[in-house]
């Protein structure tokens, strides 16, 4: 597994969040001089080995930048920030998630998405057999229906609902919508 980790590996992953060796080794707890050799071709010990394969891992990072931020300079913690910060998802209460919450979020997010078109896609054909019983009223309700789902589909995926009260309000707001949707239909058989 240290085979994984060549010269070019940890100049990858060090360059990747724009820190100098010293940086690099001041974040991770590895001594300065024993990133130089690593970066010369030395093998790394085991478990500094794990450390720069962890360090490939973004939430790892901003562990190493809580620990150990203050031992690199403003720039270079800016540095790492940026991409630290761009690569992970914070959870409601402003902590990490891991890929677990991730995963449960975006599965959430895609049940909603397809949730959102079938009840387009009913609101749709209400909409037509309205026109088609003459009932234009009821079909200018379900226009509005209509451009409603229409944009919250954009929101179901956005970056801003990854949390689970975003998304649990816009499930209410379809939830509504289908509700509705059945008593209008109900009325009309």
């Amino acid at each position: 597994m240290i085979d994984d980790i060549t010269p070019d590996s940890i100049k990858s992953i060090r360059n990747r969040y724009g820190l100098s060796q010293q940086g690099f080794a001041r974040l991770l707890g590895i001594g300065e001089a024993s990133m130089a050799r690593y970066e010369s071709g030395a093998t790394p010990s085991k478990a500094n080995a794990n450390l720069i394969r962890a360090a490939m891992i973004p939430e790892f990072m901003a562990g190493c930048l809580e620990r150990d931020g203050d031992a690199i300079s403003a720039k270079q913690r800016t540095s790492v920030e940026k991409i630290v910060y761009a690569e992970i998802t914070f959870d409601e209460e402003g902590g990490i998630m891991d890929m677990t919450d991730i995963y449960e979020l975006t599965l959430q997010q895609e049940v909603l998405n397809e949730t959102a078109w079938d009840v387009m896609a009913q609101v749709s054909r209400a909409r037509a057999q309205a026109r088609a019983q003459g009932d234009d009223a009821l079909a200018m309700i379900y226009d509005d229906i209509e451009q409603q789902i229409a944009r919250l589909v954009p929101c179901i995926l956005s970056d801003e609902t990854t949390d689970h009260d975003s998304l649990c309000e816009i499930r209410g707001q379809l939830m509504s919508f289908q509700k509705l949707l059945e008593s209008q239909l109900a009325k009309a058989a």
